[in-house]
């Protein structure tokens, strides 16, 4: 990683916070070798309309002055799954909101080296061992970096790509199934039918013509299709999904 930039973002309203946050990150990156890229926002709505998924890392006050720190990490969440988010506030009581966004961690403010040390090298660590698979889908209100692996299914209906997601939502873009099946093929996405292809990592059992999803949704194999699949099913489990 010493070579890689590492892109971060501190979204803090306030100026003396905001100065010894940037510090503290020099600080921790002159020691450890690494090449940090740091923009600061000072305040919630500038960073919103800034975002386009380019961060590796974000630092986020919860208790902006104008916006809750929390809605901005719901809207983020919407975009990018990815991105690593952690919590900066003067409070601990609002550290367990972290966990309906997925944040890694919270640093209390102020901030002082030896705790945030120690939160940084969590970080690090998320960086260095996760696979960066994810794929750029382009929608009508911007592009969205999104992690693979939050994939249900795509379908495709009339001119429309839709990317049914893990957490419930959907996504819409245009092109066809067929170029997805190409990117996407050596992640493990199936092709059962004309009009889906299905994440084999989110399937929960085959039956015949039918597929159950981990989240019950169940999709239909077409008789043209039902060989193929069976058979990339079948190597998918015998090399569990490597």
């Amino acid at each position: 990683m010493d070579s890689q930039l590492i892109k971060i973002a501190i979204v803090e309203d306030s100026p003396e916070d905001l100065s010894n946050c940037v510090a503290l990150l020099e600080k921790y990156s002159s020691e450890k070798g690494l090449n940090f890229d740091i923009e600061t926002f000072n305040s919630g709505d500038s960073f919103s309309m800034h975002y386009k998924s380019q961060y590796d890392f974000i630092i986020l006050d919860i208790n902006l002055s104008l916006s809750n720190g929390i809605d901005i990490a719901r809207d983020i969440r919407l975009k990018d799954e990815e991105v690593i988010i952690m919590f900066a506030t003067n409070l601990a009581k609002y550290a367990t909101h972290g966990y309906e966004v997925d944040a890694i961690d919270f640093a209390l403010k102020p901030l002082s080296y030896a705790s945030f040390y120690l939160k940084l090298e969590k970080v690090m660590k998320r960086l260095s061992s996760r696979d960066n698979s994810f794929i750029m889908v382009v929608c009508k209100d911007g592009m969205y970096k999104l992690d693979i692996s939050s994939i249900l299914y795509i379908e495709v209906i009339s001119h429309d790509i839709i990317f049914h997601l893990t957490n419930g939502t959907e996504m819409v873009t245009s092109g066809t199934l067929k170029k997805y099946e190409e990117e996407l093929k050596s992640h493990w996405f199936l092709r059962c039918n004309s009009c889906y292809l299905v994440n084999a990592r989110k399937i929960r059992r085959v039956d015949k013509l039918d597929i159950e999803l981990v989240n019950g949704k169940m999709i239909s194999i077409s008789h043209p299709k039902r060989k193929a699949f069976v058979e990339a099913f079948k190597n998918y489990v015998m090399k569990g999904g490597k």
